[in-house]
């Protein structure tokens, strides 16, 4: 005797929708790679992870990301209280399509650089030099350079041909990604990247 067809809500489970549909490719597909997105968040931080996003973001939209993110509170924007006391690390790719990136601005506090690399002494902790701008000015200046750099369309000719696109059907365009590496230290990095964009 054949055993009975199991129910469907035991066949088809939310985690295994991606069975249906169409991955990774020209009609804008499900997104490989990302895990699995229960487990990927910080245990001990209620605040982290990736976001993609594109070139048309407002200042009005990245400070209430800056503020969701913990870079800094709407609140302590709107009333003088930022942070300054952080460096910053500047990379240009030299293989885009490869790394993944166009150029990349890494943010680390003073707290972190002291308490969780150990790369300052107790009295350089205390005679640091703070940055002249706070974090989300910095964060928010990197992209407006970035922008003047590739251009705001799709088309660009310095981004042309970068990740394979043909100039007509898929055409490369400047986007960013965002990234809380750990809240709690204050250590936060921004990239920008291409992105194809079809028909």
């Amino acid at each position: 005797m054949k055993p009975s067809a199991k129910p469907l809500s035991e066949k088809i489970i939310p985690s295994d929708l991606t069975h249906f549909a169409p991955h990774g490719n020209g009609v804008y597909g499900y997104q490989e790679g990302i895990g699995n997105p229960f487990l990927r968040g910080p245990l001990q931080d209620n605040i982290g992870g990736v976001l993609y996003f594109g070139n048309d973001v407002s200042r009005e939209e990245f400070d209430a990301l800056m503020s969701i993110t913990g870079v800094c509170k709407l609140w302590n924007k709107q009333h003088g209280y930022e942070h300054y006391d952080f460096v910053v690390f500047y990379q240009e790719s030299e293989n885009p399509a490869e790394d993944g990136y166009l150029a990349q601005l890494r943010i680390v506090s003073r707290f972190a650089l002291r308490h969780m690399f150990n790369n300052l002494t107790e009295s350089e902790y205390c005679s640091f030099k703070n940055h002249d701008l706070p974090m989300s000015d910095t964060l928010w200046n990197f992209m407006k350079k970035e922008r003047e750099k590739y251009g705001t369309h799709f088309g660009s000719p310095k981004l042309a041909g970068l990740l394979d696109g043909d100039g007509d059907y898929a055409r490369e365009q400047l986007s960013f990604g965002f990234m809380v590496e750990n809240n709690y230290f204050g250590v936060y990095r921004i990239w920008s990247r291409a992105w194809l964009v079809t028909k």
